[in-house]
Formats: C-alpha cells, structure tokens, sequence
C-alpha cells in the first residue's frame, strides 16, 4: 500500500505505527480518486486527489476491519456507479449504518455530511451504503455478502461494545477479539476483489432515510461554474485549457479594483 506523500519534516514518518506492517505490505489494497472544490467558494476542480487505505485510518483513528470493509464496499459501488472516472465529492449523498467505521468511510470518501442532509443513516442496511448522484438522481446500493464475516467475531464486537462482561473478561478478551478481527482480515478479506464479496446494484427507485439536520453547504454553491475567462490569479494551476482568454496585467488589475469596491457596489 502507497502511503500518502510526504515531505521530510512530516510528523507522521515518525508515528507512522497507525498502519500494521502486514497491511502496509499488501498488494491491491483499494485506492480512490476524488474531486473537490478548489476553494470555499470556488468551483469543481479538475485535477483528481487520490485517497488511501491509510488515509482513511488517519481520519478514522485507527485500522480496523469495519473500515476495511466499508472501503472493499464503496470500492465495488464506485466501480460500477463511476467506472474509471474520479469521484465527485460535492454530488453524492449517501445512507450509511450509524456506525463509527461505516460512517466515517462514507462521509471521507464521498464528501456527504450529515450536518447537511447529505449524509442519512439507516441501520438496516449493515456493512453497505446507498449512493444518489445529487446532479441526476441515479441511484446504487452496495451490501456485504451473506456469511462473509463470521458470525462468532460479530457477536463478540456486539458483547464487548455493550461492556457488560466481567472485567477480568473484557481486559483480555478485547485483545482475543482483535486478533481474531485482523485474522480475518488478513486471511479471508484481503485476498479478494471488491465485488467478490459487496454486492452491487442499481436502484430503479431511490427514496433515502429523512435527514438528521439539514443545512446550506456554501463550499460548493458555485462547482458549476466556468473556469476564469480573464483572471489569471496567484492560483493558476489547473486554468490551462479551460480559460478562453489569456490574462493580462490590465484584466487583472481591473478585476482587483472590482473586487475592492466590494460586493454591495451594482454594475
């Protein structure tokens, strides 16, 4: 697994322990390619960001395997949903369990928040998501095998969330689990291709869950809009090909006065 690139002052070469070695060292771990807006207010930006199995456990806060799962899934739903193409983070809404792993794959990878209603939960849905493209109201759903994760492992995540135990249990039992967890992960997960064990369909019709909270998102209002046509900026990258002018001091400089005049002057 290629981790995520870094300079030579990055604190994480020095706690990069978040990532087991055996995970580090497999091959074909799934990758994904993301697009975001380029500023608070700024337009979709075409230049795709790849994100990691190590970067989502930076996000996540530690590996495990509902992560692992969760990113096997939506790899498998993005592949048939998206193709080769990058996922647009400022488009999908997603319905995920209410889960601290399957949750927090959903929103990284797919940029929905449930602060604004994008992001709707359904506990019935289990190791799987729902995906609708905000833009044209397609929909997908992806769920995880029947029997692929064993059932003993799974009532022992379920003991031992409730803390209900003994404590002299719970002390090393927690650790029987987690060794238990990355075993499977190891042996029966990591072996296979996405849609060998996620499921994956298209959905005739889509009605999700109600929203939890609903709120405006201003940081893609404007992902629509052209590229600049005159304004050439500090922030040039990624202008090439989709100006259709070339900028100029004198179109900069006006655009700038513009701008100071601030945005209650009418035109």
């Amino acid at each position: 697994m290629s981790s995520p690139s870094r300079g030579p002052s990055d604190p994480r070469d020095a706690t990069s322990w978040f990532v087991p070695p055996w995970l580090e060292d497999a091959v074909d771990l799934p990758t994904f390619l993301v697009l975001d807006t380029r500023s608070a207010q700024g337009r979709l930006e075409r230049r795709p960001k790849g994100v990691s199995v190590a970067d989502l456990i930076l996000l996540h806060g530690h590996a495990c395997d509902g992560l692992l799962r969760g990113a096997y899934a939506l790899r498998a739903l993005f592949d048939l949903a998206f193709g080769d193409l990058p996922i647009d983070r400022t488009d999908i809404l997603v319905v995920s369990k209410n889960s601290p792993c399957l949750g927090d794959v959903a929103a990284y990878l797919t940029g929905a928040r449930t602060r604004f209603g994008t992001h709707r939960l359904d506990d019935g849905l289990g190791v799987g998501f729902q995906i609708q493209l905000i833009s044209t109201g397609r929909a997908w759903e992806v769920r995880e095998e029947p029997g692929f994760f064993p059932s003993l492992i799974a009532r022992w995540e379920l003991a031992l969330s409730r803390g209900d135990l003994p404590e002299a249990d719970l002390r090393e039992l927690i650790a029987v689990n987690e060794e238990a967890q990355w075993n499977w992960v190891r042996t029966e997960l990591l072996p296979t291709r996405p849609a060998e064990h996620y499921l994956v369909r298209a959905l005739d019709s889509f009605t999700p869950p109600p929203a939890v909270h609903t709120a405006r998102r201003t940081d893609t209002v404007n992902r629509s809009r052209p590229a600049p046509a005159l304004f050439g900026g500090v922030y040039r990258d990624g202008l090439a090909g989709f100006a259709t002018e070339r900028s100029s001091e004198a179109s900069d400089g006006r655009l700038r006065a513009r701008y100071q005049q601030g945005p209650e002057v009418t035109r």
